[in-house]
Order: C-alpha cells, then structure tokens, then sequence
C-alpha cells in the first residue's frame, strides 16, 4: 500500500519545504506547429508530519502552489494549483496487522505532466499518454487489514478506492472514472508448513465514456502455500470469475463468465530469489494466460532483477512481457533502470500493450554538487481487431545541482519532451531554475 517502514520508534518529525522555480518552454501543450513559448513561475510549500512508534508509523503530507504563467493567446494568468493531501498509517501488533492511505491529488496536465506517476495504480490507462490539456483530479483510499496473524484460522478485508475526473478540457478521450474494490478472505493454517484460503473480491467499475460504461466483476477462489522447505514455496488457486457489463449509453448488458487459476513457485537463494508464475485471469474481453520465470541478484553495490515470459490474451496474440531493474552504487555516482512490458484491460476497457522504460544517472562532484540525468518513455497501443491506436511520450532531463549554503540548494537544467499520437508529432525544449529550502519544525 505504501513506501514507509512500520515502527522505528522515532518519535514526531514535522518538515517544510519551499521551492520556487523560473521556467521557459518552447511548446508547453505540445502542439504542431508550437503556439509559442510559455515562461511561468511557481512558488511551492510542501509541509511533512511523521509520527513513528514501535509498532506503527502515521504520514501526513499537504502541499500545493502559486503559479504565474505568460502563455500565447492566454497571456498572463495567475492561480493556485496542484494541491494534494495524503494520510498513511500502517500498524502491526503480535496477531494483527493495519494498512490506512486517503490521498487527494490535482494535477494541471499542461504544467504537471510526469510520466514517472505512470502505473503507479497498476492500471492501464491511455490518460497517462495522451493528457496534456485540463486538470486531472485524482482520489485514492486504501484499506488493509488483517487478524489471526499466528491463528488456526485466520481473517483479511482490503478495500481499494480509484477514482480520476477532469475539468477544463474538451478532450473527449480523458473521461471520469471510478473503481472500488472489495475483498474478503479466510486463512486456514493446518500446520506451520500448510495454509489454505478462500476469497471473495468483487469490483465495481463505473465511467464517464462514450458508451457509459457500468460493471461488476465478482472472483470467488480458493487454493493452498505449502512451504516444501524453509527456502521454498509452492501456492496454487483456482477460482470462478463472472463479468456483468451494462453500456447504459446503448442499452446493452452483457454477462460472461471463466474459470482462473494460479501457480506460482519461489525460492531463496543465497544472493537473491528465483520464482515462476502461470495464471489465468479474465475481463470483459475475455481471457488471458500469463507465463513467467524471474531471478533477483543482490549485490553489495546493487541489485539486477528480471521477470520474464509471455502472455496469451482473448484475441490469441501471444506477446512477450516482464520487468528488467537494474540498480548499481560507484564511488561517484549512480545508476538506475527499469523497463516494463505488461498486457491488460485500460480504463478505456481495451486490451492495451503498454512498455515502460525509466533510467537514471547520478554523478556526484562533491560532497555540495551533483549532476543528473534521466530518461522516461511510455508506448502503449490497443490489441485486437481494431485499429492499434498506437501513442508514446518521452523525456530527457539534465540538470545540476548544488547545495548554496547549509539550508538552501540550487537545481538548474534543462528537459525535452516528444510527443507521438498516432503519428501526430510534436517536441518540446524547457530550461528551469529553481530554489529549495527545507525547514525542519520538530524535532
């Protein structure tokens, strides 16, 4: 559910930041022919407050930002943006364990459009590729909780809320959406080496489209981990999924239904993990089987990881997939990459191939200056009988940076962006500057 460690026992920490940034663009929406430059400046708080004891931890972030901006046609114009506020608390006692997170989120998908939020969900959608125009409005909630930890029998509810509006724009491709998921599960420990469950999620997915799309998908599963050895685990379910989708806009409801099923093998090694996954899933579209083998080496100074296969889905493609990162610490500086290949049903309730590729170096001048650079790239396009819509956006930033005194350090650089929709093409060039202090409030 979330990033932070669970109980150090730190106590209260609360933190300020200030940024403000100069910026200047040559095609900030992306358009061919450029309608002209845009020069803005942003004047950001972002405020902290982290509570840790011994068995949990509790984060509160809030921020937002002052923006003036001179665009063409516009002019210039003044406004409050991008304001997000995130609460995440997690707890873990001797038999029970609870995971909390609620997070509102602005973005205007002209100035704030970073694909490394990409997939952060784990759903497909084509906003993140297409959206540059209009504000993007997003609001997570998250629930986890479980009980019986170290029971005969034990019990696990998890709630997931999802839900993306926009305002200000008139591109009929960015639609409202909204998912809330349910599951509720009962674990059965026979021995220390042998657990059953059996699970019931359902899901009700709800948008805004052209067809107005309304469905419910309701799984019910059971299967059983067994612990061959204390290195290795062997789990396997079976399950029966039934999709019931309405187009209010048509009138049309249509109910289909598949088995799934799961298995998966694991093991510890000395110098990192090795594990394979076969699975069947199903959707509105129908089925799909997924096929994959994976290895994780762990370095002193690194760590290099994949997952490899492929995956079969409802119109017979056969396409490969996986997930390569690759991490690595010199004396001077550091490297980073992930590249991610997955199939699935979008928002847009298309079977969507989507790659991600994000890398990353860091070169250290000095204790005080560094320099950074980074690349990020996402192509998707529509599987099927239909046309494959195909669409990629990429970025590459350089920047230094170098701390002026002991509380204030510099960031400048400079960011091209490309911009592909179905062969409809168009680059930007930006350079920034900008200042940050944090204020440390408590302790």
């Amino acid at each position: 559910m979330t990033g932070q460690p669970t109980g150090t026992g730190t106590g209260l920490t609360v933190t300020l930041d200030y940024l403000t940034s100069l910026r200047h663009d040559d095609n900030l929406r992306l358009t061919d022919p450029s309608l002209g430059a845009t020069t803005w400046w942003e004047n950001t708080l972002a405020l902290g407050i982290l509570k840790q004891t011994t068995d949990s931890t509790l984060r509160f972030d809030l921020s937002g930002l002052y923006r003036i901006a001179n665009e063409p046609i516009i002019g210039t114009d003044s406004s409050f943006s991008d304001p997000l506020a995130r609460l995440d608390y997690q707890r873990i006692r001797a038999n029970s364990r609870l995971g909390l997170l609620a997070e509102y989120r602005e973005r205007d998908l002209a100035f704030n459009r970073s694909l490394t939020d990409t997939n952060l969900d784990g759903v497909i959608d084509a906003s993140d590729v297409i959206g540059t125009i209009g504000d993007q409005v997003n609001t997570r909630g998250n629930l986890d909780w479980e009980t019986g930890l170290t029971d005969p029998l034990g019990f696990r509810f998890t709630y997931s809320h999802r839900e993306r509006s926009y305002t200000n724009t008139i591109d009929p491709s960015l639609f409202d959406n909204r998912s809330d998921d349910y599951t509720a599960a009962v674990l059965f420990r026979f021995s220390p080496v042998l657990q059953g469950n059996l699970s019931v999620d359902y899901r009700d997915f709800v948008a805004d489209d052209n067809v107005q799309t309304d469905r419910q998908t309701t799984v019910v599963s059971t299967g059983v981990t067994y612990n061959i050895s204390p290195i290795t685990t062997l789990s396997a379910n079976i399950g029966y999924s039934q999709v019931d989708d309405t187009q209010r806009a048509n009138n049309i409801n249509d109910v289909t239904e598949d088995f799934v099923w799961s298995f998966a093998w694991s093991k510890t090694l000395a110098d990192g993990t090795a594990d394979v996954l076969f699975d069947q899933t199903f959707g509105v579209n129908g089925s799909r089987i997924n096929a994959t083998v994976g290895r994780t080496f762990q370095r002193s100074s690194g760590l290099f990881g994949f997952n490899v296969g492929f995956t079969r889905g409802p119109f017979d493609e056969v396409t490969p997939i996986g997930q390569i990162d690759y991490s690595y610490q010199l004396a001077s500086s550091r490297i980073g990459a992930t590249i991610q290949r997955r199939v699935g049903t979008s928002t847009q309730s298309v079977e969507t191939r989507q790659t991600l590729a994000f890398l990353t170096y860091d070169y250290f001048i000095n204790p005080v200056s560094g320099l950074s650079f980074s690349v990020n790239f996402i192509d998707q396009e529509d599987e099927g009988t239909g046309s494959s819509n195909p669409r990629q956006r990429g970025t590459f930033n350089a920047s230094y940076t170098r701390a002026i005194t002991k509380d204030w350090a510099l960031n400048v650089g400079y960011q091209y962006e490309m911009d592909d929709q179905n062969g409809f093409k168009a680059t930007s060039d930006s350079v920034f500057l900008t200042l940050g202090r944090r204020f440390t409030l408590k302790p």
